[in-house]
């Protein structure tokens, strides 16, 4: 009686293990394509490829080298997800487009250094000095701002928290300082010929070899406005595995920051 019993239990332990092995295997992959920009976010997803395909999540990153692309991107399906943006971006684009965008995760502010080949400190700049900012609305506003944190410039006060400033709102120009808006992508093909540039993060590894003679500091303007977003369609917002992508991004760039070895990011819950 007991080696009927014996044998049953063996064969409902082997059946179990059947079932289980069978649903592993038939739990199929989920392939999501995410666009990115700059070597800072491509090296940290590539790192999470493990991790996701252990959860049967195939992360496909598609990269691109305008940033102007990456919601059009989004749009129209060719990818999935995308992480490049800030809020106040995020915010404008949507709006001014039209676009049916929805915020998955926050994930941190990322500092907008000012760099030079020319210069090793901010102290010499000078009259007249010319420097290189985004052209885009929404980061030349921010690099204004900065401009403004500085001292070097003065900007009109205003009371709106989303006002984007121009370079019409400029109030005080002491310094006579030339300002050379450009695109991003663009900034290290001209940096030779400008005394310093306000760069993106996403870019900053194209200026390993620049000197970083201002390191920003957002708690000096509206730093909520900047804060990195992971997004995605807006029927997606509450999609589980983009979810766990953003999650595990995060705690990937929590962990390189209490390593040390990242710098000039600050995560945000």
């Amino acid at each position: 009686m007991n080696n009927k019993i014996l044998k049953i239990f063996i064969i409902m332990i082997i059946l179990l293990f059947l079932i289980i092995s069978c649903s592993k295997e038939n739990k199929k992959d989920i392939t999501v394509k995410l666009g990115c920009i700059g070597e800072f976010d491509i090296a940290i997803l590539e790192s999470l490829t493990g991790k996701l395909k252990e959860q049967n999540i195939i992360l496909d990153l598609i990269t691109f080298s305008d940033y102007s692309v990456l919601n059009k991107a989004l749009v129209s399906k060719a990818i999935d997800l995308n992480h490049f943006q800030h809020y106040a971006y995020f915010v404008n684009e949507t709006n001014k487009n039209d676009y049916y965008l929805s915020i998955i995760d926050k994930t941190f502010i990322a500092d907008m250094n000012m760099y030079s080949d020319n210069l090793t400190n901010i102290g010499q700049i000078r009259l007249k000095s010319k420097i290189a900012v985004p052209e885009d609305d929404i980061n030349l506003s921010r690099a204004l701002k900065i401009l403004d944190s500085i001292g070097f410039i003065r900007l009109k006060e205003n009371n709106n928290k989303n006002y984007n400033y121009t370079f019409d709102d400029i109030r005080d120009n002491h310094l006579l300082l030339e300002f050379v808006p450009i695109k991003s992508v663009n900034m290290h093909s001209i940096m030779s010929k400008v005394d310093a540039a306000i760069v993106n993060y996403h870019f900053n590894f194209d200026f390993r070899n620049s000197n970083i003679i201002y390191e920003d500091d957002p708690s000096k303007y509206q730093s909520d406005m900047y804060v990195n977003v992971v997004a995605a369609r807006l029927e997606d917002e509450n999609n589980i595995t983009y979810k766990t992508i953003a999650n595990l991004y995060k705690e990937k760039v929590s962990e390189l920051i209490n390593a040390g070895k990242i710098e000039g990011i600050t995560m945000v819950d």
